[in-house]
């Protein structure tokens, strides 16, 4: 019995180990980095994808001059139909799996989103992981061609470049398909992602050539946020407008400050930590949110005679940078009620949870509650350090 009963385990857990059914071999993939949707000349939708070659990427395997990806375009009426189709150009099966980045193009923003958004987040093959941009000034398409010295591939560049200007210096809102998902289908927030332009030649910056120069032809740099309004872009804000709404919705991690003092000599600050809680509540019939910031910095620069080392003269500069803050946030604020007239803050989405019996009834229409809502700032500064020195010999020039 016990020989039968071991037997028969061995042949049941031979169901269990079958394998991967749906496998693929390496050398029958394709690999896409970056994805760019145009509106097409002769049908609704462009597509254009870039693929690795991953033979130049490995110098010890030899791949010589080739160059690091391949682009393909493709024009129909659907994407998911385009994807399927893109064979066309292509030798392997595509998988989007390890996709880093997608670009749609200003045209294309402005005449809705909405079936792209769908066939990504239906696609078993994409996670959550990859960037989604506009391409501001040129088509999507551009974007993917651009080469870069460093890293080869166009569409990793750009998802390296957006990950570390995040982290050192705000700015770019790390806007991934959940997160527009997300504000789509909010009450209260309407969504943004980040604006990319090309600086130089797109003809001359999709050749070779270009990583062969000291000073390339063209790059691609961030040039701040796009606003949408539910499907379709409304118009962008600068990279300093930018930094402020990340400031405002609390995912800013570290950024630079700059004010000047006397005879043209600026200080700079280092904010290292910053917190920042939103009060809601409606006063007779007008929303009404306190935004508080909480900032902790280090000195970076200080060209300024006064004697820093003095309490007042600390505090003085506390206060200074508290109030330039300020000054920025409600600037942006004010800017977005006034052009824009949507709540790309998440104010609603506050006021949902701070005073739900209000918003409901207004929630239909926010976007209007939100342009004549009352928004104080108030921001708290902190120097903690001055740095290797207290005083700086510029101070005495």
């Amino acid at each position: 019995m016990k020989k039968i009963g071991f037997f028969l385990c061995i042949f049941l857990s031979l169901f269990f180990t079958t394998g991967c059914w749906d496998r693929y071999e390496l050398n029958e993939i394709s690999i896409i980095t970056g994805m760019a949707i145009d509106k097409g000349e002769t049908h609704k939708y462009k597509l254009t994808v870039e693929a690795l070659n991953p033979v130049s990427l490995n110098p010890m395997i030899g791949g010589g001059d080739d160059t690091a990806s391949v682009t393909f375009e493709i024009e129909g009426n659907s994407i998911a139909e385009l994807h399927d189709k893109i064979n066309k150009g292509y030798t392997r099966r595509t998988l989007l799996s390890h996709m880093r980045l997608v670009v749609i193009s200003e045209e294309f923003g402005r005449e809705g989103m909405l079936e792209f958004l769908d066939f990504m987040e239906r696609n078993r093959e994409i996670r959550n992981d990859f960037n989604i941009v506009l391409a501001e000034g040129s088509p999507a398409s551009e974007v993917l061609k651009i080469t870069y010295h460093l890293q080869k591939v166009s569409t990793l560049k750009l998802f390296r470049q957006l990950q570390t200007m995040d982290e050192e210096w705000g700015g770019i809102p790390d806007v991934r398909l959940k997160d527009m998902i997300r504000a789509l289908t909010s009450p209260g927030r309407e969504p943004v992602m980040t604006t990319v332009r090309i600086k130089g030649s797109p003809e001359k910056g999709n050749d070779a050539q270009n990583i062969r120069k000291v000073d390339p032809d063209a790059i691609v740099v961030l040039d701040g946020i796009s606003i949408f309004k539910e499907f379709n872009y409304l118009g962008g804000l600068s990279l300093n407008d930018a930094r402020n709404y990340m400031w405002l919705n609390n995912q800013l991690d570290k950024t630079t400050l700059t004010i000047p003092c006397e005879n043209e000599k600026i200080t700079t600050i280092r904010i290292v930590d910053t917190r920042t809680k939103v009060e809601a509540k409606y006063k007779e019939g007008i929303p009404h949110f306190v935004v508080k910031v909480e900032n902790k910095a280090q000195m970076q620069a200080y060209q300024c005679k006064e004697d820093y080392t003095k309490p007042e003269i600390y505090n003085k500069y506390n206060i200074a940078f508290s109030r330039a803050i300020e000054k920025e946030l409600k600037k942006t604020i004010q800017t977005v009620q006034e052009k824009y007239k949507v709540d790309i803050f998440g104010f609603g989405e506050h006021m949902e949870r701070q005073d739900y019996q209000n918003f409901k009834k207004v929630k239909d229409q926010w976007n209007e509650e939100f342009a004549k809502a009352e928004v104080e700032v108030q921001v708290m500064t902190r120097i903690r350090r001055s740095g290797l020195t207290t005083k700086s010999f510029l101070g005495e020039l």
